[in-house]
């Protein structure tokens, strides 16, 4: 997709500047460094943006000398240590505890590898990012949608060390080949970490040509939990309350945090749902503020980048619809809506595929199957108001 925006991209013999306000793990900057443009990435979640800067690392790497490094640090971490995590919350056994993420071996594994990958020079970054996906796979619930769901076998599999040290191997050697691959070109790639919203206000108008991104979606998930293994086993955060924060400076997509609700309208097209939804019998009386909070948000942070995007650049923008008691939301229409009000004419909203909808978001409305939600693009030009 990032390579079909740029090709719709009118430029005058220079290279184009891309920007994401919601990097994720990188697919964007990644694209951009393959062919060869700058690019910015901004991403609220810490081990996301250290993801984003890990696979953006310089390449230029000698198998020889690689290998050498990878063998030094296995080495180096023959022998488990204690982890920091031993003892905290469900991250492994502990009396009156009957699930936990990690058995205990594996944490102590992590520990040594993480120790030996400091002095990894030039590979520490993407050694540490293969190792902490390497724990993913020897963690004993997995990702599922918005939350984190135990294995159904996970006693019996019984991982150990030795099974995270060989997940960390093979996935050490996926980023080795990967790098050698594509050709990547890592000067003028940004991936910056913070609240996105705070992030654009201090970037320079006129500063890129081309926009490609996809916010969280509308349906009440938080993002952060899932990672919550990542973060805190990485170091990326210490406590719950450093977890909040994350959580705070998150657009206002969930409800699983008490931020102040916004008090704007964005869009004409809001207050009619509100209604409705107000209506409805909800699984929580804050949705109706969420919604409202989620396109304040939006709001904002598409007009920032209007400010950023030089006239006659585009945005591509991929967002998810959504429902609540019964109610669907249109995010792709109030976006394009949002954004024909703040300095973008919409060229076009594009349905992608249909979304099942989950439980909670077409509750109440009567037996039978949910209907779809949609997944769109939303394409838009930057005008140029110069002149009125």
């Amino acid at each position: 997709m990032v390579r079909l925006a740029v090709s719709e991209v009118p430029r005058a013999n220079r290279k184009l500047r891309i920007l994401d306000p919601f990097a994720g793990v990188g697919t964007t900057l990644v694209a951009a460094g393959r062919m060869g443009f700058d690019a910015t990435g901004i991403e609220v979640n810490p081990f996301l943006a250290f993801a984003c800067r890990a696979k953006c690392s310089p390449d230029g790497w000698r198998r020889s000398a690689f290998l050498t490094r990878l063998d030094s640090v296995l080495s180096a971490s023959r022998y488990e240590l204690p982890s920091h995590l031993e003892g905290v919350s469900t991250f492994t056994e502990a009396p009156k505890i009957h699930q936990w993420l990690f058995n205990r071996s594996v944490l102590r594994g992590f520990a040594a590898l993480s120790q030996a990958i400091q002095g990894a020079g030039r590979y520490r970054d993407p050694l540490k990012l293969a190792l902490l996906a390497g724990l993913a796979e020897c963690c004993n619930a997995r990702r599922d949608g918005k939350c984190l769901r135990y294995r159904k076998d996970w006693r019996k599999l019984g991982y150990t060390s030795a099974d995270l040290r060989q997940e960390f191997i093979k996935r050490a050697m996926v980023v080795f080949e990967d790098v050698h691959s594509d050709f990547f070109r890592h000067k003028g790639i940004r991936a910056i970490g913070g609240d996105t919203r705070k992030v654009l206000v201090g970037l320079p108008a006129d500063s890129h040509d081309l926009l490609v991104t996809s916010p969280p979606y509308l349906n009440s998930f938080d993002y952060s939990d899932v990672y919550r293994p990542e973060l805190f086993a990485g170091g990326f955060v210490k406590s719950n309350e450093d977890l909040r924060r994350v959580r705070l400076g998150a657009i206002r997509s969930h409800v699983q945090v008490k931020w102040l609700a916004a008090t704007e309208v964005a869009s004409p097209l809001i207050p009619p749902l509100l209604s409705r939804i107000e209506r409805s019998i909800l699984w929580d009386k804050r949705l109706p503020s969420m919604v409202q909070s989620y396109f304040a948000d939006l709001a904002n942070i598409v007009k920032q980048c209007a400010r950023l995007v030089r006239p006659g650049g585009r945005a591509w923008i991929v967002v998810g619809t959504s429902a609540y008691g019964g109610v669907e939301i249109p995010v792709d229409l109030i976006l394009a809506d949002i954004a024909a009000q703040s300095g973008w004419s919409v060229k076009s909203v594009n349905v992608l595929r249909q979304l099942r909808a989950a439980g909670q978001q077409w509750s109440r409305i009567g037996d039978g199957p949910a209907p779809p939600l949609r997944e769109s693009l939303v394409i838009l030009e930057r005008v140029n108001t110069k002149g009125g």
